[in-house]
């Protein structure tokens, strides 16, 4: 059995004309369906069935320099080009893609073919009951059985709409309707590519894509495109969002937590992070009376907490805290933009449950944990509150919870892990020494930086301030994350304006040009081109197109001509 995938591709959409080549993070529209396609139809053909028009000459030529087949037929009779793209590849089955499914669904195209491949049905289709989004229509018909029907349909509209007539006679052949029952409130949601507001949507939601926009599922699609527009809390001076961790380097000292928080606020960082928390809610004192013991030296009282807050405020610089204690909740939620969930309370689902029932972003630290358990944690979350699924919610540090760490098990790659798991924003919390991990984790996509904060390492004996930064090492740092978030740019592989301002495009890229006068009704041979810059005249992309044909006027050596000079 035979089943090939025919892509369904003009250039003359009247709404958004060549709407397959226009450039998404630097790759043609066409391409990105190809790359979704492939990845769910593997060792299935895949063609591009255009028309025999001039028009398509721009697309026909896309496919050439991509290695992507091409098939050419009618422009206006669509029903006659599926069939003869389909004939010609000899398919028992042919899967109808749209030229505007930017985003069709690898998982969805597998399931269905292997429906298909049952040889059970004539006609397998998601689009009855609307259950997927508008842009992710997959169609899977028996070759035999459509070419019999068709052949005596001669509607325009039908010819042209390929499969609108078996819409309205829906008890005609075997049939098999594909549900979405992955995510069925995506049934309706706008993602077909059609208009021009169309083409920003996509781009939108493609530039908020951090791996392949080939990789992305059906779920993760909709949650991206469903986002809110309200900007990103975790968008930092320098582009990370830093946060001074002061946490107990106090270790009880009102006034050296008063003086540690004027010196980070004088570094420029974004936040001034502390730790609340009484000992008697927090260690039990007969499990663990050591640590019962530190942890009560090192409180502050409500008013000293909040006297921080305060001074944070005033500076206008964020204060964030990491609550322990739920009382404490009460009196310092009104000076907190977003919450802060610590390591050791991952699995403290009465307090996460809390925090996320009071509905401000929140950021999740994960040492000591496995990945299901930061799943699970999520799945708590977003279980409360649906907000907790978009990226501008909910963010999960990559964590380590010893002090100091050796570099090997800083893992910063396990941001990719929770960015890949999630589809949210992701960032690292530091514990090893010196600040070679966050410059590290920033050129990785780090969102969010956390890194301890001292005044000084000399003489000091609590184990935090062997893994913390002194502030002349933080502002060194913001000066390197400045540079770092400038060289990572932006997604998008294109010429940038300067390339183009410079003319390089044209003058670093070679032409097809003649060695020798061809005169007129001379055959061109391979021996006669030679490539050269600047590309004036015929792409050298196109130098194979141009062996064997004729030249219509003479030809001069060395200099530009074009592809209406030669039949």
């Amino acid at each position: 059995m035979e089943i090939g995938i025919c892509m369904l591709c003009r250039s003359t959409s009247s709404r958004l004309p060549k709407k397959h080549l226009k450039l998404i993070r630097g790759r043609a529209v066409l391409g990105h369906i190809y790359d979704r396609v492939m990845r769910g139809a593997p060792g299935c053909s895949i063609v591009v069935a255009t028309s025999i028009e001039e028009t398509d000459e721009e697309l026909v030529d896309y496919c050439r320099r991509s290695n992507i087949e091409c098939f050419r037929g009618a422009l206006k009779d669509v029903a006659d080009r599926f069939v003869a793209c389909a004939k010609c590849y000899g398919w028992d089955f042919i899967v109808r893609i749209n030229g505007d499914n930017l985003f069709a669904d690898p998982d969805t195209i597998r399931a269905m073919i292997a429906i298909a491949k049952t040889d059970a049905y004539d006609f397998i289709t998601n689009v009855p009951g609307r259950t997927f989004p508008y842009g992710m229509t997959v169609e899977i018909l028996r070759v035999s059985y459509y070419e019999g029907i068709m052949t005596n349909i001669h509607e325009p509209k039908h010819r042209e709409h390929v499969t609108s007539w078996f819409y309205q006679h829906e008890h005609v052949g075997s049939r098999f309707t594909y549900v979405n029952t992955h995510l069925p409130e995506a049934g309706g949601v706008q993602l077909a590519l059609d208009t021009e507001e169309d083409l920003a949507r996509s781009i939108s939601i493609m530039n908020n894509m951090d791996c392949a926009p080939s990789e992305y599922s059906l779920v993760e699609v909709v949650q991206l495109a469903m986002q809110s527009t309200s900007s990103s809390p975790w968008k930092g001076q320098c582009g990370p969002l830093l946060i001074a961790e002061i946490g107990g380097n106090h270790e009880g000292k009102f006034e050296t937590a008063k003086k540690l928080v004027e010196q980070a606020i004088a570094t420029g960082i974004d936040f001034v992070k502390f730790q609340l928390y009484r000992a008697d809610t927090l260690v039990s004192p007969i499990e663990s009376p050591d640590r019962h013991a530190h942890f009560k030296r090192f409180e502050l009282t409500r008013e000293e907490n909040i006297e921080l807050a305060k001074m944070c405020q005033n500076a206008g610089v964020g204060y964030l805290a990491s609550v322990w204690d739920l009382a404490m909740l009460e009196w310092i939620d009104p000076y907190m933009a977003f919450y802060k969930v610590g390591s050791g309370d991952l699995t403290n689902w009465p307090l996460v449950r809390e925090l996320a029932r009071r509905g401000k972003p929140i950021i999740l630290s994960t040492g000591l944990a496995t990945l299901d358990d930061v799943l699970q944690t999520v799945a708590q979350m977003q279980m409360i509150d649906d907000r907790y699924k978009k990226p501008e919610w909910l963010c999960i540090l990559q964590c380590t919870s010893m002090y100091p760490i050796q570099d090997k098990d800083a893992n910063l790659r396990v941001m990719d892990t929770f960015r890949q798991a999630t589809g949210l924003a992701v960032g690292y919390s530091d514990h090893t020494e010196g600040g070679c991990a966050l410059r590290a984790a920033a050129a990785m996509g780090a969102q969010v930086l956390e890194f301890h904060f001292t005044d000084d390492r000399e003489g000091k004996h609590f184990r935090d301030h062997k893994v913390s930064l002194t502030p002349d090492e933080v502002k060194e740092l913001k000066g390197d994350l400045c540079k770092i978030t400038t060289l990572r740019g932006h997604a998008t592989k294109a010429p940038e304006p300067i390339e183009i301002q410079q003319g390089h495009v044209d003058s670093f890229r070679r032409s097809v040009y003649l060695r020798r006068t061809v005169e007129s009704g001379e055959t061109i041979t391979r021996n006669d081109l030679v490539m050269l810059r600047p590309n004036h005249g015929v792409d050298a992309r196109k130098a194979f197109d141009l062996i064997g044909r004729k030249a219509l006027i003479r030809l001069e050596p060395y200099k530009k001509f074009s592809l209406k000079d030669i039949v």
